[in-house]
């Protein structure tokens, strides 16, 4: 049932073979691998910046979009109290496993390996999709991380086997069992998996993909680590935040995320999610 163990290690061991052999190139494509990445990094600081500062240029439809998201969040606070005894009356051997291989998915230490081994297999046999697919991946990771992070040290809110109810807000809190929401392992998975299924585009592995990520977070409420309201905003972040590093980096054309418009003060640019 560690399959997502297996994968990681798979990687690992496949890029630092590639890695042996890439000893014998020569040194001139040696420079041109290099300036990729200093490319590559750019790009990454680029986006980043985008991303994480585009609430700052909403338009109205993105924060009727922004709302919705945050509603949906409220409502589920009105089952976090039942689905929690629910979960824990259910739990079994069979669960367990399943709980074991969601919990491993959701995993953001496994999840960065995985891009790493991406990006250094795409990098070494000079395979363009491999790459950016590894970057992609990071670069989703990095930036719903850090927004997952964020609110999670800002709301301060009890995890469920504290016993302090579903709506125990502490505020400004590092401490794990005080940043429940939202649920980093939920985050992980659905940035993990709006970007592989976007690049796979295969009805199969999309509905594969996201199957793990549900179980990732519903692996998070049955072992009382987090409350259903809680995995659902982790979701909603590493889904949107994934497709919209997906999107950015899809070759500029009529339907690019970027618009730069005039405006009375100048300038202004709009990210779309």
């Amino acid at each position: 049932m560690r399959f997502v163990k297996s994968l990681v290690l798979t990687c690992s061991l496949m890029t630092t073979l590639l890695c042996s052999r890439a000893s014998s190139q020569k040194d001139s494509s040696d420079a041109l691998h290099e300036s990729l990445i200093v490319k590559d990094a750019r790009t990454a600081w680029d986006n980043g910046v985008q991303i994480l500062t585009a609430p700052l240029h909403f338009n109205h439809r993105e924060w009727i979009e922004t709302g919705a998201y945050v509603g949906g969040t409220v409502l589920f606070f009105a089952v976090d109290n039942s689905a929690r005894p629910i979960a824990l009356r259910n739990r079994s051997h069979w669960g367990d496993n399943m709980s074991s291989v969601g919990t491993d998915y959701g995993n953001a230490v496994y999840a960065i390996s995985l891009a790493g081994g991406l990006y250094g297999g795409g990098w070494i046999l000079q395979n363009n999709d491999v790459r950016e697919t590894g970057l992609m991946l990071f670069e989703s990771l990095a930036f719903s991380g850090i927004a997952t992070n964020v609110l999670k040290s800002i709301a301060g809110r009890s995890r469920p086997f504290l016993e302090e109810g579903p709506f125990r807000y502490n505020g400004f809190q590092f401490k794990e069992e005080t940043t429940s929401l939202p649920s980093g392992h939920s985050t992980v998975a659905f940035a993990m998996s709006s970007v592989l299924s976007s690049q796979l585009n295969n009805t199969w592995a999309t509905i594969s993909l996201y199957s793990l990520a549900t179980l990732t977070a519903a692996s998070r409420v049955y072992n009382d680590e987090h409350w259903v309201s809680d995995t659902f905003l982790g979701a909603v972040i590493g889904d949107v935040i994934g497709k919209a590093v997906v999107r950015l980096h899809q070759p500029r054309d009529g339907r690019a995320e970027i618009r730069i418009s005039p405006s009375l003060d100048g300038l202004k640019a709009e990210l779309i999610f």
